[in-house]
């Protein structure tokens, strides 16, 4: 009875992936991540270098029109597998730099149930991408 329940969740996954994959890039919440966390507000010196010398706290902060956030993310990307259907990576740019980050990994556990790039790009007026 068990080894019939793996058979049946293996091939549920394989399901899974291929709907993943023909939806394409999902766009997950990222709206806590684009703001800056409540803690320590550190000196900077003369050098316009930040220090370890913590001066206070600052609030959390938020977005909001005319305040660029501190990261932007790009789509997330279906970069999983059959056994593994979960797994997207998404580009992250630091806007407080002004360069890219990094390619970073996360794991969706109902990536069926957010919005597509397309389905975003189509609701603005977009042509979606192919």
């Amino acid at each position: 009875m068990i080894l019939n329940f793996v058979m049946v969740n293996r091939m549920n996954k394989r399901i899974l992936w291929k709907k993943i994959k023909k939806r394409g890039a999902i766009l997950p919440s990222n709206a806590r991540s684009i703001m800056r966390d409540a803690g320590n507000l550190y000196r900077i010196n003369d050098e316009g270098e930040l220090t370890d010398e913590s001066v206070g706290t600052m609030p959390n902060t938020y977005l909001f029109n005319g305040c660029t956030p501190y990261y932007s993310f790009s789509a997330s990307y279906p970069t999983g597998s059959k056994k593994d259907p979960y797994v997207f990576s998404y580009f992250q740019f630091d806007e407080d730099e002004g360069c890219s980050d990094e390619w970073m990994g996360e794991e969706i556990r109902n990536p069926l149930e957010w919005q597509t790039e397309n389905e975003f790009l189509e609701k603005i007026g977009e042509k979606p991408n192919e």
